[in-house]
């Protein structure tokens, strides 16, 4: 894999943001440039070969997935997937007052676009989880006997992008149809990581997308089980089955399809080496850092490839700053709300935290197709001797007098 960072001694961990573009998809793009990268709905010549292009990607990604090619909805990203799947579903009954139930522990572009469906008039329930980030079922069963006579969707992602905990999509899904309500499962982090499949977990919608494979930013896809009603959230044309108008991108079509392929592929033999690496991981960090916490890891599935920590007294920006600075890329918690002052609402639906006012830094380890174990060696050994000096000034000025 080409080595895209700064110098060769960098280590990049933070694959559960973004996967860097791997060669081989690369190499896939290149060799279509010149036919994929035109209007794939123009009637002439060009159009045609782009539109063949695209529509083998989609036939290669609907095959991946466990899907019919009817039912593969290319959009731009994870995060219009998700808002399609719930804001779409609420939007599209909404003179019967759909109730939507959620996972506390969702991706924002999950959670966000039921709070917009609940301002427009949806019925939002909430799904606890427990300590080690599992919804629990039966209170998916409650809500869904109080959602009865109404539309209903059920979001409950494959597995959390912060933690790693893998949710029973499959348990979900069969609980969900026997009321006559449907699921939707946000499999982003998983798909690529552990087998996913629409046809074995019976989700009626399913949401993915290529960067968090090492494929292009910029795509993702949902899968639409045929029949089931969604409102289009944009519009302007009848591309994607009017669900997701305007000029389609057969380029990066290719690359996901590439990406999906190279990662479906290597499984599980590359779930097998993550695992290896993230328990060694775990055992640097434990024995470096005095009072280090593992999220999720009594959980009954986790994610291979990703380790959350938590580090009472820490702060995990200060960390994350020192630890690049060292030529270490982790994030704090999740990438997409790493930003934010707020606490993480995945930790705090799974009763995760210091307990106190104290800091309690949280970072989130993620590994790639290309990440080797002198590298999760290197960042543990960094991580854990800066965490320590961390939480021990920290220590200090909590036990120093006030003057």
């Amino acid at each position: 894999m080409r080595d895209r960072r700064a110098d060769g001694e960098r280590i990049y961990l933070d694959h559960a943001a973004t996967s860097p573009l791997r060669d081989e998809v690369w190499a896939a793009m290149q060799a279509v440039l010149g036919e994929a990268d035109f209007n794939a709905a123009s009637p002439h010549g060009f159009g045609s070969r782009a539109r063949s292009h695209l529509e083998e990607a989609r036939g290669r990604l609907a095959g991946l997935l466990g899907a019919p090619v009817s039912e593969v909805r290319f959009t731009a990203g994870g995060t219009q997937a998700d808002n399609l799947a719930v804001l779409g579903f609420a939007r599209a009954h909404a003179g019967d007052r759909p109730t939507l139930v959620v996972s506390a522990i969702e991706h924002k572009a999950v959670l966000e676009a039921a709070r917009q469906a609940e301002r427009e008039g949806a019925h939002l329930v909430p799904l606890p989880v427990d300590g080690h980030g599992v919804v629990r079922l039966a209170a998916l069963e409650a809500a869904l006997d109080e959602a009865r006579g109404a539309p209903c969707l059920v979001s409950l992602m494959w597995a959390n992008n912060e933690v790693g905990s893998i949710q029973p999509v499959a348990e979900a899904a069969r609980m969900t149809h026997a009321r006559g309500a449907f699921l939707h499962t946000d499999a982003v982090q998983a798909f690529g990581k552990v087998p996913v499949s629409r046809e074995a977990s019976a989700a009626d919608l399913l949401s993915v997308t290529a960067h968090k494979l090492g494929g292009p930013v910029g795509i993702g896809l949902l899968v639409v089980r045929e029949g089931l009603r969604l409102e289009p959230l944009t519009f302007g044309g009848s591309q994607e089955r009017g669900l997701w108008p305007g000029t389609q991108n057969p380029l990066a079509a290719v690359g996901f399809a590439e990406a999906a392929r190279l990662a479906v592929e290597a499984l599980p033999g590359s779930a097998a080496r993550w695992t290896e690496l993230r328990d060694a991981l775990v055992g640097r960090l434990e024995a470096g850092v005095p009072g280090v916490r593992v999220h999720g890891a009594g959980a009954a599935a986790r994610l291979p490839n990703i380790l959350s920590v938590g580090l009472p007294g820490a702060d995990a920006a200060e960390l994350l700053v020192t630890l690049d600075l060292e030529g270490v890329a982790l994030s704090a918690g999740s990438a997409c709300s790493s930003g934010s002052q707020h606490a993480s609402h995945v930790l705090e639906a799974m009763g995760a935290g210091s307990g106190s006012d104290e800091p309690y830094g949280v970072l989130r380890f993620s590994f790639g197709p290309d990440t080797t174990a002198e590298e999760v060696e290197r960042a543990g050994r960094s991580a854990a001797r800066l965490a320590a000096a961390t939480m021990e000034s920290a220590g200090a000025r909590h036990a120093a007098p006030a003057p």
